[in-house]
């Protein structure tokens, strides 16, 4: 069965409409700037499961860190 994600399910995230409209371009912005594909859906869904704007400076700093030790590995096999 599908997930229903309305309105109803999404109310009381953001303080209205043009918030959570602005979270939600800014997601996938976020999304397509670092190589990932993504759907509508798919950004509905994370916005609904990490409800807090806060969540896009989250993932930046997870990129970072993910990126940190890829150079890392591939300073330590070039040695």
């Amino acid at each position: 069965m599908a997930e229903a994600l309305t309105n109803e399910v999404l109310k009381g995230i953001c303080d209205n409409n043009f918030e959570l409209a602005h979270f939600a371009i800014a997601l996938g912005r976020y999304y397509l700037a670092s190589g990932r594909e993504t759907h509508l859906r798919d950004i509905i869904r994370d916005i609904k499961k990490h409800p807090d704007p806060k969540y896009i400076e989250e993932l930046k700093e997870i990129d970072e860190i993910e990126r940190r030790a890829q150079e890392h590995n591939a300073a330590s096999a070039n040695e």
